[in-house]
Formats: C-alpha cells, structure tokens, sequence
C-alpha cells in the first residue's frame, strides 16, 4: 500500500520560522515522526510526500536524515496551491500503484494501527472521540458543574483515510478540496480507533504535546 503524506500547507498558527512538517516537537520535525511511525509497517511499500509552501527545504531535510530511505520515499510538488483533494490527485498521477492507498495529515499524531485499518479493504475514515479544548459546563439543581477538557462521546474525523484508489481517482478534482469535493461522492466505513491522536495546528498544540508521556 502506498501512504500520502499531505504536507503543503503554510502553518500560518505556528508562529515557527520553519515549515510546519519541520517544526520540532519532542527531539524531532512533526513529519519525522509520522514517517518514523509508518515506516514499522510492512504494508506501506511506498510514502510519498504532498509538498507545496517551502518544498525544497522538506526536500533538503528528508535527503539529509532519511538517505537509507530513499526507495521508501518520493515526493510529489504542487506548482501552486491545488488544495487537497488537487494534491492528492497529482501525488497519484505520478505515483500512485496500489490498489489502497492510505492518505494522512502530516500534523495529525496517532498510533493507530495500520495493519488493521488495511484489513477495512473498502473506503475508510479514521474517527476517535475528541477532547474538548475548553471547560465543559452543565447544570445541575440550578448551579454550575464544571467538567475540565472532557472526552466527548462522538466521533471526529482524525485525518486519516483509506481509499480504493481507482474510485478516489473518478471524484478527484484538479484542484481542489478532499473534505468539500470528494467527501459528499464518497461511501466510508468508519474505523474507530480508542487509542492516542494529537493535532498539532498550534504553538499550544506542540507545548501540550511536548508534556504528554507517550511514544509512538
């Protein structure tokens, strides 16, 4: 199976000077710890990296630190920004040979197991419970009761995909939005995983994972 990493955006909320995939969080780049994590994984044959913001300086850093890896990795640049559902397309064009293809943000953490996900063998969203990012209050006899960040019991998307690559290919747009424009055409299982996932979008996000005791 073939993993598309999509790292094009710009990160405008990090407040690093450093392309978001690049930014550290505990001793290495958000991206090394995804490529690190699919790499354990005897099902990924190939991952191929969606680049567009500051490409060349990915390139330069997965050349410098992953040069053992160099048949495991390829890369895939947008001229200009095509959005997801565009970036994807063109990561397939060019590279596409599985007939699954996994498909993640580069800054959503997870340990989710990717041997059982393949096993799904149909289009698959990967849903978790999310924790809320503030105090949730409720009433209770007239007077507050407050529940500090809790988990809430609905499913969120963890922006991670399984997707039959010759009918993604049929409602891929050339540029455009995988959430707007591929989503609505799309059947999906869900695949609900209980363990850890951490978006890291923010300055905070990085800082809160940073004390997290977890390894991937």
């Amino acid at each position: 199976m073939d993993a598309i990493i999509l790292a094009g955006g710009k990160g405008n909320r990090m407040e690093y000077d450093l392309p978001k995939p690049l930014v550290p969080v505990k001793g290495k780049a958000i991206l090394a710890h995804q490529l690190d994590y699919l790499a354990k994984f005897k099902e990924i044959d190939r991952i191929i990296l969606s680049l567009g913001h500051r490409a060349n300086e990915i390139i330069d850093f997965i050349k410098e630190n992953y040069s053992d890896k160099k048949k495991l990795i390829e890369f895939s640049v947008e001229k200009e920004p095509v959005g997801t559902g565009g970036a994807i397309k063109l990561a397939l064009k060019d590279f596409g040979q599985s007939e699954f293809t996994l498909v993640l943000n580069c800054d959503d953490i997870t340990d989710l197991d990717i041997s059982k996900l393949i096993k799904q063998g149909e289009n698959t969203i990967c849903v978790s419970h999310p924790r809320l990012p503030f105090g949730l209050v409720e009433e209770k006899n007239g007077f507050a009761v407050f529940k500090e960040k809790p988990i809430l019991d609905e499913w969120v998307s963890i922006g991670w995909y399984l997707f039959d690559k010759n009918e993604l290919l049929k409602v891929l747009p050339a540029a455009g939005s995988l959430e707007y424009e591929v989503f609505p055409k799309t059947k999906f299982r869900l695949f609900k995983h209980l363990g850890f996932w951490k978006a890291l979008n923010t300055k905070k996000d990085i800082l809160e994972f940073e004390d997290l005791d977890i390894k991937l």
